[in-house]
This record gives structure tokens, C-alpha cells and sequence, in this order.
């Protein structure tokens, strides 16, 4: 497995607060309402580590799938309960009220919700290193966490044996919603970012 000291793992916290922050701002805009977000913790895992870090034993809940590509590829992967994932629907007021999460318009509002976080966070990361990329659409999933964590992160693992997750703590309308951002880089990817905190020092 790929090492990742923990002055790398901090350095990747700060970067994920940097697109928290940014998600939180474009997140207000879309819902008309006070949004806040955090990054509380970063964590390195091994493949049967970051499927047991993300699932939730017998529950289900909503899965926003992004694939990334440019010189920063790979996928991330935002997961949420079903409590959390209506209450953000809510949260977009009348237009969404008793929305399902099988309702197409509810769906895409989720997914809009994936493409701003990891829109966000995929700036704060090329804009540390300098480098260019960008988010395909995204794929709403909507299942036990069991059947389909283990699935998206062992097939975008690809050659890595190590995903980051980034633990998130979105709050609306005072309500804290926890989430998981895993990020899933290509090797090549991977060795770029934690090359360049390891170069860099840190953030400048």
C-alpha cells in the first residue's frame, strides 16, 4: 500500500476545507438558504478499510458517483444516509416537497449536490497543484450502502490499493448531515498529489 505520512494527510484535510468552504457558498446560492461545511478528518484506507469506513451495515442510502478526468483522473464517490439525502431535498423548499428518492427531479437535484461538492473540491486540489481537470456527469445511486460502496471503490481503485476519504459535515437549516467524499485517483494522479505536498512542504 501506498504510504501517506501525516503531515501529507493534513496538508490533504486543508485542501478538502479549502473545497468544503467553496461547495458551502455554491451550495446557498442553489438552495436559497444558510449552508456550512467541513472537513473534520482525512483518512488514508486500504481497499477493505475504505469499504468498511464507508458502508453502513444493513442500511440504505444515496450514492453521487463523479468520474474525474484531465491530469487529475480517477472518481470520487459522496455518500449519504436517506434521512440525510430527503432532508437535502427539503431543503430546496416547495419546488422538491415529498419529493421520493425515486422521483427524477429529486435525483438530479442530488446529483447537482454531488457535482458542487466535487466540483469544489476537485478546484481546491488543481489549484494547489497547478494542474488542470475536470467532472464527467454524475450517476445517482440509490441502494444498501453493502451492495454498492465495495462495488464503485474496488472498480475505481483500479491499480491504487488506497483511496482518501474525506469525512464531511454538511449543515442546513441547522441540521448537521454527515458524509463521506471518497477519492479515488489514478496512480499516476495519486503519486502527482502527494509528490507535490511532499516538494511543496505544504500549502503555500
Amino acid at each position: 500500500m501506498q504510504s501517506v505520512s501525516l503531515v501529507q494527510l493534513d496538508v490533504m484535510n486543508e485542501i478538502g476545507n479549502m473545497g468544503a468552504g467553496h461547495a458551502a457558498t455554491a451550495l446557498s446560492l442553489l438552495m436559497g438558504r444558510k449552508v456550512d461545511m467541513a472537513v473534520p478528518e482525512t483518512k488514508f484506507l486500504n481497499i477493505e478499510a475504505g469499504c468498511r469506513e464507508l458502508s453502513r451495515e444493513g442500511e440504505v442510502g444515496v450514492g453521487i458517483e463523479v468520474g474525474l478526468c484531465g491530469t487529475i483522473d480517477g472518481l470520487t464517490l459522496l455518500t449519504v444516509d436517506e434521512a440525510s439525502a430527503l432532508h437535502l431535498l427539503e431543503a430546496f423548499g416547495e419546488m422538491l416537497a415529498g419529493s421520493g428518492l425515486d422521483d427524477a427531479m429529486a435525483q438530479s437535484a442530488l446529483m447537482e449536490i454531488g457535482n458542487i461538492v466535487t466540483g469544489s473540491f476537485l478546484t481546491a486540489v488543481t489549484n494547489f497543484l497547478g494542474e488542470t481537470s475536470s467532472a464527467l456527469p454524475p450517476r445517482f445511486i440509490h441502494d444498501y450502502f453493502d451492495a454498492f460502496v465495495c462495488n464503485v471503490v474496488v472498480a475505481g481503485c483500479g491499480n491504487v490499493d488506497g483511496l482518501l476519504v474525506f469525512k464531511t459535515e454538511l449543515r442546513v437549516d441547522e441540521r448537521c448531515i454527515a458524509s463521506d467524499l471518497a477519492f479515488l485517483p489514478s496512480p499516476q494522479a495519486f503519486a502527482l498529489i502527494v509528490n507535490k505536498i511532499l516538494y511543496s512542504g505544504g500549502m503555500s
